[in-house]
């Protein structure tokens, strides 16, 4: 009997080991240096890995993700453009995040992209987290019928010759079904104020688009009007886009906050005012003159008394 419950125990952990590692072997960390590694791992990352890149990449030609959730976390580095660079297509953009995709680019640097630092493209996901970008030719962020979502990110100037920060658009080739959506989920930073979020004009695919706010974001975007706004925590705007035009946006709308009423003080008693007229002395011989001159009275009182 002993032996038998020492089995089936044994078994149990057994199988609790391999329901384990079944569940945990999927996710993989993979590393890259160089673009080449770097192409190689996002192409063989399935969903749940992570891929990290270990120093500074300079890219030939621009990065295509789709299918597949994953994580490109940057350790601090920079990803830049090489002198050989040539665009595949009308893409000139670093990372382009297409159809049934999710990528998190958190502690990462863009800088000096042909158009963009990166795109949401018909239907793609990207979550920036810790993410600084500079210096792109188009602008930093395509919002190209797809979504992202801000959880942390720094612009420097982007776009040229006017600043493009944010630019919300719909290219031809993109699915109807597909709405460009921006969240605002942390906080974004700007170098810049002009066209921090750009609506891309003459776009006519562009119908709508959406803005939204995850719970407890510092930072918050809002239709304000005819224009879009971000703010702060206080509900101070910070950063207000281009004109939206014609064009439908989903989205809270913008109140301003209220000013707080100045508290009001509660009116101090008055202290009755102390008599600070200078004492002479005469006050005090006054008081006892008449306490002698009632103490005289009452004596010749007495003895008049007696002698009758």
């Amino acid at each position: 009997m002993k032996n038998l419950k020492k089995i089936i125990l044994f078994s149990v952990i057994l199988f609790a080991g391999l329901i384990f590692n079944a569940t945990t072997s999927n996710a993989a960390t993979k590393t890259a240096n160089d673009e080449q590694s770097l192409t190689t791992a996002l192409s063989e990352a399935v969903t749940g890995d992570t891929v990290e890149i270990t120093q500074n990449i300079s890219l030939k030609t621009p990065l295509g993700i789709t299918d597949k959730n994953i994580t490109i976390n940057g350790k601090g580095n920079t990803i830049t453009k090489d002198p050989e660079w040539e665009n595949v297509g009308s893409n000139g953009t670093f990372i382009s995040v297409g159809a049934n995709a999710k990528v998190t680019l958190s502690n990462i640097t863009l800088k000096d992209s042909a158009k963009y630092g990166v795109q949401a493209y018909n239907g793609g996901y990207v979550i920036l987290d810790n993410v600084t970008i500079n210096n792109c030719g188009f602008g930093a962020v395509l919002v190209n019928a797809g979504t992202v979502e801000v959880r942390n990110l720094t612009l420097g100037r982007n776009g040229s010759p006017n600043n493009n920060g944010i630019e919300i658009a719909k290219g031809s080739g993109t699915d109807a079904a597909n709405v460009p959506t921006v969240i605002m989920n942390g906080k974004l930073t700007s170098s810049e104020e002009e066209n921090v979020v750009y609506v891309a004009e003459n776009n006519p695919s562009l119908e709508e688009f959406e803005v939204e706010n995850a719970e407890g974001t510092d930072d918050k975007i809002f239709v304000s009007g005819n224009t879009v706004v971000i703010t702060d925590k206080e509900g101070k705007i910070l950063y207000t886009s281009n004109e939206i035009g014609e064009i439908n946006v989903e989205g809270d709308k913008y109140t301003e906050p209220k000013e707080e009423e100045p508290k009001k003080e509660t009116p101090k008693k008055e202290e009755p005012k102390k008599d600070e007229t200078p004492k002479t002395g005469v006050e005090d011989n006054l008081v006892l003159s008449v306490l002698i001159m009632s103490a005289l009275v009452a004596a010749v009182v007495v003895i008049a008394k007696k002698d009758n």
